[in-house]
């Protein structure tokens, strides 16, 4: 569970985060969309840094969706969000099976290309551990035609 609100916050920050009133449409061009991020561990149970890539297609429905196309989790509450055309940042606390995580972060949008970090420090029983993601992304051409 841990893992998969981690994504979704990783995700949430690489999409937009955008509140229709509240923000402006981010600097991003809809398209297939190549990302790395790299994460790494510390506290009780440190781990050495891994890296993922994936990719996934970006449209402009779901950019204009922004937040709303994101299955936040109910134990979850935004703290923060502040979308400009050419950043975000953002920061929500999360209290998922009596662990409470706070997740801050910031992304960079430059049309074709982003960059950003995400931190959360987690209350765990072992004691506080800390996640750090270093993402990039860069639009690699269009999304398939709908069959």
């Amino acid at each position: 569970m841990f893992q998969r609100a981690c994504m979704l916050l990783l995700c949430f920050s690489l999409t937009t985060l955008s509140f229709p009133v509240l923000a402006e449409t981010p600097n991003l061009q809809p398209g297939i969309w190549a990302h790395t991020t790299t994460t790494t561990i510390e506290g009780p149970m440190s781990l050495q840094p891994q890296t993922s890539t994936n990719q996934e297609c970006l449209t402009q429905a779901q950019i204009d969706k922004g937040v709303n196309m994101l299955e936040i989790p109910q134990q979850c509450i935004v703290q923060k969000v502040k979308v400009l055309r050419d950043s975000a940042d953002f920061a929500v606390d999360c209290d998922i099976q009596g662990i409470k995580n706070h997740f801050i972060g910031h992304t960079n949008f430059h049309g074709d290309h982003m960059d950003g970090q995400m931190s959360s420090e987690m209350n765990s029983p072992m004691g506080v551990m800390v996640m750090k993601m270093n993402f990039t992304a860069k639009r690699i051409g269009a999304c398939p035609a709908a069959e």
